[in-house]
């Protein structure tokens, strides 16, 4: 099993290297979740081998769109048109946590996170873009393969530049 030092560790990092730069809240709420010993428990029952923040994140964003009512909901960009300031998420999400704790323990216990990443697809937008002005027909895109259909939402995605 886990231990709480690790799955800490396990945060930072995430914060530094996946959500510097891409996701504030994420970056905010990991930086906590790391000094955090009651989150820590709950993430100690992840299936081995799963990316433990992505999975944790993932399974709150799930219990939120299923129509979970918390004030949480109202720092994330996915849910409401205006959300509130990263900064002040984390007691927030610690309630929430604890409120559905059991919920989300089952959701670490029993899912596996696939963990392709909207920036793989970055170069779809450049290029259907070119082929678009070539052709100036509507484009489409058949996916082939193991990811599961996530290219097929590129239009869907934001590209920041």
């Amino acid at each position: 099993m886990r231990n709480q030092e690790l799955i800490s560790q396990i945060f930072l990092n995430f914060a530094e290297k996946e959500c510097k730069g891409s996701s504030l809240l994420y970056e905010h709420l990991s930086i906590e979740i790391a000094r955090n010993e009651m989150i820590l428990d709950i993430c100690m029952n992840a299936r081995k081998g799963q990316p433990i923040p992505n999975l944790l994140f993932g399974a709150v964003h799930y219990l939120l769109l299923k129509g979970k009512l918390h004030p949480l909901k109202e720092y994330y960009p996915s849910i409401v048109e205006s959300p509130k300031s990263y900064q002040h998420s984390f007691p927030f999400f610690k309630d929430f946590c604890l409120e559905y704790k059991r919920e989300l323990e089952k959701i670490l216990q029993s899912r596996m996170v696939q963990t392709n990443e909207v920036r793989r697809c970055a170069y779809l937008y450049p290029a259907f873009c070119t082929i678009y002005e070539k052709v100036r027909k509507p484009l489409a895109l058949i996916e082939i393969g193991t990811s599961a259909g996530l290219q097929l939402f590129w239009d869907k995605y934001a590209y920041i530049c």
